[in-house]
């Protein structure tokens, strides 16, 4: 399949810049990642193995071009030699593109090591719903009741307001809804719930396949 891939100069930079991790760190870490039991699933903790190896900076870095490029092959159904072959057709001049030549089998074989490809599976299923939630808020407020002259305040309510705001296909939206305190009591109860089955299905999944298993959005500081 032949890609096509439009790169803007900072976007090369960046690119470029894995060349000055070194073909020989890049090579290291690709043979340390095959040979990892237990590939992990989050973002975070394959940081962690990168940060051995390569230092914060350039983990973290690399880790992040890694995972979009990884990203776009999945996206466009193509494999990592046509994207890295379609990088190199992009970049025009001929000293960049001998650097990025001297680096794109290392980066070929990192893309399509057992701990991107299942990071970047795990996000993908993680993410893969029509709505996207982005931020989920409720909003309480004081309602004054007033007498009939609207001189006084006679007595009060206090209101809420759950707020959510999502993307889909056609861009971000907002949805407002009325609560009442047995909904926001019904809401914890369920919401706890959830933690559990969470964990239990996890806990379960992984004792009986010796496999292991993400909780979707989970992380070190939100373990369940």
């Amino acid at each position: 399949m032949k890609v096509r891939i439009k790169l803007s100069p900072n976007q090369i930079a960046q690119l470029l810049r894995c060349a000055g991790i070194g073909v020989e760190k890049l090579t290291k870490l690709a043979i340390e990642l095959g040979d990892l039991v237990d590939p992990p699933l989050r973002p975070d903790l394959l940081l962690e193995e990168f940060t051995k190896l390569l230092g914060p900076e350039d983990a973290e870095f690399l880790l992040d071009q890694l995972l979009s490029l990884s990203v776009s092959i999945r996206a466009s159904d193509s494999k990592s030699v046509d994207v890295t072959q379609a990088i190199q057709n992009a970049i025009e001049n001929a000293a960049d593109r001998e650097k990025w030549d001297s680096i794109a089998l290392c980066i070929q074989t990192l893309i399509d090591s057992a701990p991107i490809r299942l990071v970047t599976k795990a996000m993908e299923l993680s993410y893969d719903h029509a709505n996207l939630l982005r931020r989920g808020r409720i909003l309480t407020d004081l309602r004054p009741i007033f007498d009939e002259e609207g001189s006084a305040v006679e007595a009060g309510v206090v209101t809420h307001t759950l707020r959510i705001a999502y993307v889909s296909d056609d861009g971000r939206h907002e949805l407002s809804m009325a609560l009442d305190l047995q909904d926001i009591l019904k809401f914890k109860e369920q919401c706890e719930r959830a933690i559990r089955k969470a964990s239990t299905v996890r806990d379960m999944f992984t004792l009986s396949t010796k496999k292991p298993c993400l909780i979707s959005g989970e992380a070190e500081e939100t373990d369940v």
